[in-house]
């Protein structure tokens, strides 16, 4: 099977040699006519050839057009998202198998299983200012799930924290699709159970 390129070549040399031959013979007749009202035409008026046009795909233009509208849906719900979570912090969307504390902590923050286990057994875990005493502790939505870091170094009554604030839940197949925000590095108030005790 010939390629395209060499289809296109074939195409345009056979249309060049028509129009030659076309415009030769319109050319011999013009002169053998003896009509005073003749004048020249072009070639294609002359011969009955295909002229080959080029159609460009609209399927390209769909897809661009449907591009566009998505850009705008996705602009729009930016928006919506920048208006749910707090100031500063970065709206993220997650697939889970379950609502664990665990499970989203480690697909949130992007920590493996064994550093959130770290975490959990340094009583690190806190959801909505409460100790977490329990790794398969559900949450809901409106849920702020903080990891001490540490200590401010300036004030001591003041904590560092990463924290993620589970802004709504769908389910999906196989599992839940969450959307929350996330901070890093927060500057917060001890908790009222102080985090060192």
């Amino acid at each position: 099977m010939l390629s395209r390129v060499t289809v296109n070549i074939i195409r345009r040399s056979v249309y060049s040699n028509a129009r030659t031959l076309c415009y030769s013979r319109d050319s011999l007749r013009l002169d053998l006519s003896i009509r005073k009202d003749a004048r020249p035409h072009s070639v294609q008026n002359h011969c009955n050839l295909y002229v080959a046009k080029r159609f460009k795909s609209s399927r390209k233009k769909a897809a661009d057009k449907k591009k566009d509208r998505d850009e705008d849906s996705d602009e729009e719900r930016e928006e919506d998202d920048e208006e749910e979570a707090p100031v500063g912090s970065k709206v993220a969307k997650i697939k889970v198998a379950s609502l664990r504390v665990d499970t989203i902590c480690k697909v949130g923050f992007g920590m493996t299983r064994s550093k959130i286990e770290e975490a959990f057994y340094a009583s690190k875990f806190r959801i909505n200012g409460n100790k977490v005493f329990k790794k398969s502790k559900e949450v809901d939505v409106g849920d702020e799930i903080d990891i001490v870091l540490h200590q401010s170094v300036d004030n001591p009554e003041l904590l560092v924290v990463n924290r993620i604030v589970i802004l709504s839940m769908a389910p999906a197949a196989d599992g839940v699709q969450i959307k929350l925000s996330k901070d890093k590095n927060l500057l917060i108030e001890d908790y009222k159970d102080p985090y060192l005790t």
